[in-house]
C-alpha cells in the first residue's frame, strides 16, 4: 500500500499522520518531501505511525535523517503510536533509544511543551 502523509498542527508542532508503509524509494520520498518542506517553519515534528504496517532499512533512513535535520534546526522529531512490528524493528536497531515514542499526538505535543518549561 503506498504511503499517504496527512499533515495538521497544534500550536508550532507540526503532527503528520502516516498510512502505509514507510520503505526506501518513491513512498519514503513522500514523507522526506512532506517533513523537509515543513522545517524551515519549525523543526517540531510529530509522526504518527499508527498506520503503518511495515518499515524497511531505507524507511528507516529517512526517519533517521529527519530526526538529525531536526535537531539540527533545534527541533526534534517524535514518533507515536508505532504498531508491534515496527516497534520490534525499532527495538531490533536499537533505534528505540534514539527516538522519543509516545502513545498519542496530545503527549508527544505536551513534551514539545515540556522541554521549553
Amino acid at each position: 500500500m503506498a504511503l499517504t502523509v496527512q499533515t495538521q498542527i497544534s500550536g508550532d508542532v507540526f503532527i503528520l499522520r502516516c498510512d502505509g508503509r514507510i520503505v526506501f524509494g518513491d513512498e519514503g520520498a513522500v514523507l522526506r518531501e512532506r517533513v523537509g518542506s515543513m522545517l524551515p517553519g519549525t523543526p517540531k515534528i510529530v509522526v504518527n505511525l499508527d498506520g503503518v504496517d511495515y518499515i524497511d532499512s531505507g524507511g528507516l533512513g529517512i526517519l533517521v535523517g529527519l530526526l538529525v535535520s531536526a535537531r539540527n534546526r533545534g527541533g526534534e522529531l517524535k514518533l507515536v503510536s508505532p504498531r508491534e512490528r515496527v516497534k520490534d524493528v525499532l527495538r531490533n536497531t536499537n533505534l528505540d533509544r534514539i527516538f522519543r515514542v509516545y502513545a498519542n499526538n496530545d503527549e508527544a505535543v505536551a513534551a514539545f511543551r515540556k522541554q521549553v518549561a
